[in-house]
């Protein structure tokens, strides 16, 4: 029985697709639908603190570039 907050819903993938899929959820000893819930899910995750980390890493190259630093 299908838990009351998850829903079901079809999807196509080539076959190439599904076959790293199978091979993937092998991998980490998920099934196939468990292993697309986990990467769609991880593709969710890069929650704020990774942005802003990302941003400010990319403010200090900018300033570097500006300034003539990077040799």
């Amino acid at each position: 029985m299908t838990s009351p907050d998850r829903i079901t819903i079809h999807i196509r993938l080539t076959a190439s697709l599904v076959r790293q899929l199978k091979v993937s959820a092998a991998e980490s000893g998920r099934s196939m639908n468990a292993e697309v819930a986990a990467r769609i899910e991880r593709t969710f995750s890069a929650d704020d603190a990774d942005r802003k980390r990302a941003l400010d890493l990319l403010a200090e190259v900018i300033a570097i570039l500006d300034k003539g630093q990077l040799d």
